[in-house]
């Protein structure tokens, strides 16, 4: 079984610090794509080289080669400065115009006339959306990285942990047995779920657009050229869906399954996060934290050291899922909009989808890094099977009671009553479940005490908890979520 190591977030802690984001609750590769405005021009000066190269091969000739290639060279910030484009932005009032205004002027110094084909039968919404969904296509690829790395992990340290005993509770209460292999298992399935839900999501609601100022290539039917034919060539180029009848932009919808696609992952991680650092509390202690760098416990509670220091990174999990609740909030919200284009939604979404992103891949590297460091304090967890005096088999009891097969079986509901009866006896008394029941003869007269003593022993009756941590492992290690060969 290999070991899957944590993917190390990759800022500097010290450089990149006064960048709240970036320095503490980003990663590198989210930087990289989601960092400053001047990510978001040439993300959208992309977007309108992409449509002008699928242009040229639908119509040759249409537009002037020289002009496509003068406005590729110049698509950078080597020939268009961010400052400028700023500076426009700040008298134009418009984002989009301004990057066009700049990048023209750019390209027109090496080609003359270039200029002229920027923003050809395109309205600005056919460069932001399909922008804005091209970094959500790469920000998925580089975030199931991260959530598959953690899922690994999981993984592995549940198979470590799969002959452990520990004691599974319900509403708080010791409720069966288990491995301690087993709530890894589960967490592991659930990360593995909202994988398959990135997954459709990338598939199905991540859609490029470039149908014109109200999804009806008005431009492009009065340029001679098939707008339908166009945006179907122009998504397949970039590896996005599309709409047939958008509006100006495509319906807000889909934005909002970007934004519970994270949602969704961020109530995993959370949950990882309450539970991990529920169990490392002193009133738990099951787990131990052995990750070489320790964090610091309280400046006011210097004790606090001796446990690993705060639980600041699982914490710091349920902080991300406390923030998307309320941008997915947001995101609902803005489902509503005025057909064909209003502007309601236009700066909640540069708010809250990059931060978002760079926030959950944060966390789910620090997550990884968490599980990857987790030890288990065995002798605690046996303890908290044992302290049970053997009672939570009682089920199993009452199976061997009502068994149809046996020579005199019980009735459901008076086994029901006997054995919660006698299991309260056990459990105030302090004494061992099998003699208990021993006693009794309406139990002994039907089950050996040989059999009672066997059935009745708590490290023994974890059901299938064992296959299912193994069968977790075989089919989920090492699943790709995106294939980018």
């Amino acid at each position: 079984m290999g070991e899957t190591k944590p993917r190390p977030r990759g800022v500097d802690s010290v450089k990149d610090a006064p960048l709240l984001l970036e320095g503490r609750y980003g990663t590198k590769e989210m930087c990289d794509i989601w960092g400053t405005d001047a990510d978001t021009y040439i993300a959208i000066m992309e977007a309108q080289i992409s449509g002008l190269e699928v242009l040229d091969r639908l119509y040759p000739g249409k537009i002037p080669r020289q002009y496509i290639d003068a406005l590729r060279r110049t698509a950078n910030f080597e020939m268009v400065n961010p400052d400028h484009i700023r500076e426009l932005e700040a008298t134009k009032r418009h984002d989009v115009v301004a990057i066009n205004t700049a990048w023209g002027e750019a390209a027109d110094r090496i080609c003359p006339g270039a200029s002229s084909v920027i923003n050809f039968i395109r309205t600005s919404a056919d460069s932001t959306e399909t922008a804005k969904n091209l970094r959500c296509m790469r920000s998925f690829e580089v975030y199931a990285d991260s959530v598959e790395n953690l899922r690994d992990i999981t993984l592995e340290k549940s198979m470590e942990w799969i002959d452990k005993p520990w004691m599974d509770q319900t509403h708080l209460y010791d409720a069966l047995p288990t491995v301690a292999g087993r709530p890894l298992s589960f967490f592991a399935e659930m990360l593995q779920s909202d994988l398959d839900f990135i997954r459709f999501v990338y598939d199905k609601s991540l859609l490029a657009k470039w149908a014109d100022a109200t999804g009806n290539s008005h431009s492009a039917l009065s340029a001679g050229i098939d707008g339908i034919m166009l945006q179907r060539r122009y998504a397949d180029r970039l590896g996005l869906g599309y709409m047939m009848a958008p509006g100006q932009i495509t319906g807000r919808e889909f934005n909002a399954d970007i934004m519970y696609a994270l949602s969704r992952t961020a109530g995993t991680f959370g949950n990882m996060g309450h539970n991990i650092a529920l169990w490392f509390g002193n009133d738990a202690d099951l787990l131990t934290d052995t990750n070489p760098r320790k964090r610091k416990g309280s400046s006011a509670m210097p004790h606090k050291d001796i446990a690993g220091g705060n639980r600041i990174d699982e914490e710091q999990a349920e902080s991300f899922h406390n923030e998307m609740i309320g941008k997915m909030a947001t995101a609902i919200a803005t489902i509503k909009f005025r057909y064909a284009r209003d502007l309601s939604s236009s700066a909640s979404d540069r708010l809250d989808v990059g931060p978002s992103f760079k926030f959950g891949d944060h966390v789910a590297r620090r997550m990884a890094e968490v599980v990857y460091y987790l030890g288990l304090n065995e002798a605690r967890s046996k303890e908290r099977v044992e302290r049970t005096f053997g009672v939570v088999t009682s089920e199993q009891v009452l199976t061997y009671l009502v068994d149809p097969s046996s020579p005199n079986p019980m009735g459901r509901k008076e086994a029901h009553d006997l054995i919660g009866e006698l299991a309260t006896r056990a459990y105030n008394e302090e004494r061992p479940f099998h003699e208990v029941l021993r006693d009794d003869p309406r139990v002994a007269s039907r089950i050996p005490y040989e059999t009672l003593t066997r059935i009745t022993n708590p490290f023994d009756y974890i059901g299938q908890s064992r296959e299912i941590v193994g069968a977790n492992y075989d089919s989920m290690h090492g699943r790709k979520t995106f294939d980018l060969r």
